[in-house]
């Protein structure tokens, strides 16, 4: 996700939109309850591909930062595999919700990194491809193993880890701000359209919102282009599907 010290809405508006999407997703909390009563495998590997995911993302992040010279993550503790110290509060109810979401920022210096922001589109690039990488690693046995002689749980976390990190890939690579797509489009523009780029990050989570909760309301879906259906094709590219 992004480079920053605080979640992309900022503290307090972070709380406000955690509680807006809670009462506009009722009848989701309900559905996920439900899941977990119903289907305890798939609802408990569905947690475990998060935790997975995330942490193994901002890990990344931090430890790319860590090899172009900036130990600012490392200073403040983010240069670890403990899922606690990479969670957000509102990127984990997004995954539970929209199945795709964010980590903690995690935090970097980019007149430390070699290359500077070049170095800072590595660092971005690092995280999604992590998932990316998950993603294929799990699939192996999917694809290459016979099905019926693996145990059907064993199958579902798979299979759920797979598609997870597929669209955390997806999802953070979208040049959105705060998203990870959107520093590399920052690190690779000249420096008058970086700086021009730059000053828009601070509507990348309006149109994020818009994205989630107004147009739905509209009838108009965008996730389905810009992360359903990629996703899907990359799972079935690497499931061997396609």
């Amino acid at each position: 996700m992004a480079r920053g010290a605080q979640g992309p809405f900022g503290s307090n508006p972070l709380i406000f939109l955690f509680f807006i999407l809670a009462l506009a997703n009722l009848s989701s909390l309900s559905r996920i309850l439900d899941e977990a009563i119903a289907s305890p495998v798939s609802f408990w590997s569905f947690i475990a591909a998060i935790v997975l995911g995330i942490t193994t993302h901002e890990f990344m992040h931090a430890y790319t930062a860590h090899r172009l010279g900036d130990d600012t993550a490392r200073s403040m503790g983010r240069l670890t595999l403990n899922p606690l110290a990479h969670f957000d509060l509102l990127g984990s109810f997004f995954l539970l919700l929209f199945r795709f979401g964010y980590g903690k920022p995690v935090p970097v210096n980019e007149s430390r990194l070699q290359g500077g922001r070049r170095g800072g589109t590595l660092v971005s690039l690092a995280g999604p491809f992590t998932n990316l990488v998950v993603a294929t690693v799990c699939a192996l046995p999917l694809r290459f193993a016979d099905r019926a002689s693996l145990d059907g749980n064993y199958v579902t976390l798979l299979a759920t880890v797979v598609v997870i990190n597929t669209s955390l890939f997806v999802f953070n690579l979208l040049p959105i701000p705060p998203l990870d797509g959107s520093r590399v489009v920052y690190g690779l523009l000249p420096p008058r359209e970086a700086s021009t780029w730059r000053s828009y990050e601070q509507y990348g989570p309006f149109l994020l919102l818009g994205i989630f909760l107004i147009l739905p309301l509209l009838r108009i879906d965008l996730l389905e282009p810009l992360v359903d259906g990629p996703t899907t094709f990359l799972v079935g590219i690497l499931l061997g599907s396609r």
